[in-house]
């Protein structure tokens, strides 16, 4: 009996945090993401080759916004674009033109705080 109350606990509990994933999950306010190209057809991607194009995407999907991106580069240099304007609903790209081989890390910011990032490596 007592394993019985032990798993409705679980189950309830899970069912609560299970209730309120869609709840934030649609409340996504932007979209962001790196791809192996620099046209609207570049798809996510976590790894580029070295001599590829690259690029930083962003929508913001509720509202006009000034946003700001950044990419730490493996040597741990950060570069930024600030004041980049942004329409609701139409999708920017930033050029990523880094050739040196390793891990990167993209981050997006409007007004001052972060709302995304994205990790990519670049091979070769």
């Amino acid at each position: 009996m007592k394993g019985l109350k032990a798993l409705a606990a679980v189950l309830v509990t899970s069912g609560l945090l299970a209730s309120a994933v869609p709840a934030t999950a649609g409340a996504a306010a932007y979209k962001h993401y790196v791809g192996c190209g620099i046209s609207q057809n570049a798809t996510p991607s976590h790894v580029c080759p070295k001599g590829s194009k690259k690029g930083a995407f962003f929508k913001s999907v509720k509202a006009d916004v000034v946003y700001s991106v950044c990419v730490r580069f493996p040597s741990g240099k950060n570069l930024c674009a600030q004041a980049q304007e942004a329409e609701q609903g139409t999708l920017y790209v930033n050029k990523i033109t880094s050739t040196i081989p390793g891990k990167h890390r993209v981050s997006w910011f409007v007004k001052g705080k972060k709302v995304g990032s994205f990790v990519f490596r670049v091979t070769g």
